[in-house]
């Protein structure tokens, strides 16, 4: 760490010998702050100490260059004058001291701008009580106080990670509020190495640097070409490695680190001198285990860049070929692999036992270690938080190494607490998190709104770590959970939903301020976004039973149009509210993919009554009525596709949709290693004689690509499962672009859990443009996707229809 040059050098655990410095009395402001510097983050650190103070006390300190006679002095940084800095030799660079060097002056100062600005933060947090619960104006909660004295006790801290970096912000209000919340990223560990020798250089100059493949040299055609790595054994790589790296630094001699990432996507060296160098045995996760060859090569590198710039760090990334630690070889302290995983998945004992073992194992050859989370905020259709969980993660990361912390974060601030506490943890993981979360509930809903608003987070934490674990969403398998689907919403209640309406209005009604109230109100929003994609989710009728009388049938039908309402809302609010909204909008839009778009959520739910088109004159006139009449599109659509289907009177795309002629027409994939079969049944059937059966299938389903042009469309299929069968799966019905290479185009699609012993619709639809996500559309696969099923499951699929409704906008 760098030290300052000091005009008077001081112990950290000195004794300050000023009385306590009062800033404010009585509504006066009674000291001035003082900043000479013009660094970005400093001047807007002052600004916000100056507007805090305002808030708090109604007196504004005024932001000048020198100090001024009669008024005490707070310091921001080193200024012109001659004062007393303590020894920052031993300071993390994010560090910084609060000291008191002088009768009235108080000095905040850190190795680096961001340890001073950091200082202001807590100078705020500590002496003005300032909170920033949320993002924008209304998100800093600054409590009254018309005097302000700050006791002259010397304060010195840094933190825990001295590397904390979440991605996915938006907006400056999301930005500023990473600043003062002291999120700061230090090190660099992404794909790197493609860059370090760019191929269209080195395939020239070099070309014994990129990887044998059997006997051939494999040179990569451009510096976006990936599916490679350098042979790390080629005579003369560690040196000019070593010498790319130190014209780098040369350059940038204020970045602290370099990133040594492998390429993505594997593509090792086979050549004799690598393969010496490896156990030759697979790790956990299937791949050929490398870390020895990689790091042998990483730490002759490091050595030699060290000798030029000893304070520098090397990132990389633990994953795949790397997914372990070396067998052998030490890794260089100033080395720090990330360990890439979705830590919420610890909530599965068996999950974190291996965890916290590989992390354990990493630990024992390499010194420092970083983690890499996938906390996904967006694209979540419910707040997943899981605040204690997560404390406890880190704590154990802390004791094992790692010090350093990224994650893919993607705010939704609708999660009220989860970034504030997790980020607060990443300073320091050994506070108390309830102590945390009950500030966090008083300073945002005030004392009578806060329990209310602690009740229903209280309850969205205990769905993510405890009932999320029986969802047949949860996957033990995989590095990260499915932020693409939203199976999850099956597994609550529409009661529980209201409930948390309930409890989110209460806090409304009980807040005693303004902002309060406006924070509880922008919390409330974001859950109308939840709330309508619950109620819309294609699951909520299923466990309402079978539709037994034409009462229930026609009650249906009110009930099916009541969601394809909310799910109108819901795509109202995720597109046109949210994403113009300074802290509620997405960094992953609901459009993003094509699981959650919901363009046909709700539509599932109408067809339910198909079957009793037959059977009741009152019903079909119902239907017939919505096809005509209807104000929503969705609804009109649905119920024509639901006539045609009986009367035969629009054209099904789909080849041979019942299977009554075998499988002619579908391609049957299975997913590779995840078992199961596809054949043709006769056991049970929707309609005429044969359905599909899928036997212990993990994840497969049949599929049809045929060319497409512009318009409306839809489909729909039924599914059935035994009746004695337990649920441990989904099925998806999905409607997937692909541009004129075969490469797929987020689409469309809805995903139900069956209800076993009787056949199920599942339907989904939309819109089809030329162009999709910038990509020309020349055909659709469209299938039905069996998932998560297990060996002896049996799913049946019948009556597999795709329409096109019509023009766009007809």
């Amino acid at each position: 760490m760098r030290t300052l040059l000091i005009a008077t050098a001081i112990l950290c655990a000195a004794v300050a010998m000023a009385a306590p410095v009062t800033i404010v009395e009585d509504g006066q402001a009674k000291a001035v702050i003082v900043l000479t510097s013009e660094s970005v983050g400093l001047v807007s650190a002052a600004t916000e100490m100056q507007e805090s103070i305002a808030e708090a006390s109604g007196a504004t300190l005024d932001i000048v260059a020198a100090p001024v006679d009669g008024m005490a002095s707070i310091h921001i940084g080193q200024t012109d004058m001659e004062q007393a800095v303590p020894v920052m030799d031993d300071l993390d660079d994010d560090g910084f001291y609060i000291d008191f060097p002088e009768a009235d002056e108080v000095l905040i100062i850190g190795p680096t701008d961001y340890g001073t600005e950091y200082g202001v933060y807590e100078f705020l947090e500590r002496y003005v009580g300032v909170r920033w619960v949320l993002p924008g104006e209304d998100g800093r909660d600054v409590p009254a106080q018309a005097t302000i004295a700050i006791p002259d006790t010397v304060v010195r801290d840094e933190p825990k990670f001295f590397s904390r970096l979440m991605s996915g912000w938006r907006g400056e209000a999301q930005s500023t509020w990473t600043r003062r919340m002291r999120m700061h990223g230090r090190i660099g560990f992404h794909h790197n190495l493609i860059q370090l020798f760019p191929p269209e250089t080195y395939t020239a100059t070099h070309p014994e640097f990129f990887p044998l493949r059997g006997d051939e040299r494999f040179l990569p055609e451009t510096n976006s070409t990936h599916h490679w790595q350098p042979c790390f054994t080629a005579d003369g790589i560690v040196d000019e490695a070593i010498k790319n790296i130190i014209a780098y630094f040369d350059e940038n001699p204020d970045v602290p680190s370099y990133s040594l990432g492998v390429n993505d996507s594997s593509g090792h060296c086979e050549c004799e001198n690598c393969k010496a160098l490896d156990p030759g045995r697979k790790n956990v996760i299937g791949r050929d285990h490398l870390s020895d060859r990689y790091f042998t090569w990483c730490n002759a590198v490091v050595e030699g860049v060290l000798e030029v710039y000893p304070d520098k760090w090397f990132g990389c990334l633990a994953y795949s070929e790397i997914f372990e630690p070396p067998d052998t070889v030490k890794v260089n302290e100033r080395i720090i692999p990330y360990m890439t995983y979705d830590r919420m998945k610890w909530a599965d004992a068996e999950l974190r036992a291996e965890g916290e073992e590989i992390t354990r194992q990493w630990a024992k050859m390499s010194p420092t270690l970083g983690w890499y989370d996938y906390i996904y905020g967006t694209p979540f259709c419910l707040p997943r938080v899981w605040m204690h969980h997560m404390a406890d993660y880190y704590r154990f990361g802390y004791e094992n190494g790692v010090r350093a912390m990224y994650a893919e974060a993607y705010p939704n601030f609708g999660e009220g607490p989860k970034l504030y506490v997790a980020l607060k943890l990443q300073w320091d993981p050994y506070q108390d998190v309830d102590a945390l979360l009950d500030e966090w509930y008083e300073r945002c809903a005030g004392p009578e709104g806060g329990p209310y608003v602690k009740k229903y987070y209280e309850f969205w934490e205990d769905f993510w770590t405890t009932r999320i674990l029986d969802s047949a969403w949860f996957s033990k398998g995989g590095q990260y959970l499915s932020f693409g689907t939203a199976g999850y919403l099956a597994d609550v209640t529409i009661e529980e939903i209201a409930q948390c309406r309930e409890w989110l209005q209460a806090g409304i009604d009980n807040a005693q301020t303004d902002k309060q109230r406006a924070r509880v109100e922008m919390l409330m929003l974001a859950f109308e976004y939840y709330e309508a994609s619950a109620l819309s989710y294609p699951r909520s009728e299923l466990a309402e039973g079978p539709l037994d009388t034409e009462e229930l049938a026609l009650a249906a039908i009110d009930g099916a149009s009541v969601r394809i309402d909310m799910a109108a809302k819901r795509r109202y609010i995720g597109i046109d509210v949210l994403d113009k909204h300074p802290v509620l909008l997405h960094a992953l839009p609901l459009t993003r993919y094509g699981g959650l778009s919901g363009d046909s959520w709700g539509a599932t739910s109408l067809w339910r009554v198909y079957d009793w088109l037959d059977r009741s004159d009152t019903l079909r006139a119902r239907i017939e009525d919505l096809a005509a009449n209807s104000e929503s599109l969705l609804v009109r659509d649905q119920a024509n596709i639901m006539l045609a289907m009986k009367t035969g009177s629009m054209e099904n795309m789909a080849t041979n949709g019942s299977f009554e002629e075998g499988p002619e027409g579908w391609s049957l994939w299975v997913k590779p290693n995840l078992g199961g079969r596809m054949l043709r049944s006769d056991e049970q059937a929707h309609s005429g004689e044969w359905s599909l059966l899928c036997d212990g299938v993990g994840r497969g389903g049949p599929n049809q690509i045929m060319p497409i042009t512009p318009g409306r469309y839809a489909a729909v299929c039924f599914v059935y499962t035994p009746e004695d069968q337990e649920m441990s799966g989904t099925v998806e019905l999905a409607i997937t672009p692909r541009d004129e290479k075969g490469g797929n185009i987020p689409g469309m699609s809805t995903m139900i859990t069956p209800v076993p012993g009787r056949w199920t619709a599942v339907a989904t639809g939309g819109n089809i443009t030329a162009q999709m996500s910038g990509k020309d559309v020349a055909s659709v696969i469209f299938l039905p996707i069996v998932n998560g099923f297990e060996e002896g499951d049996k799913v049946y699929i019948d009556d597999v229809s795709l329409f096109r409704l019509g023009d766009i906008g007809e």
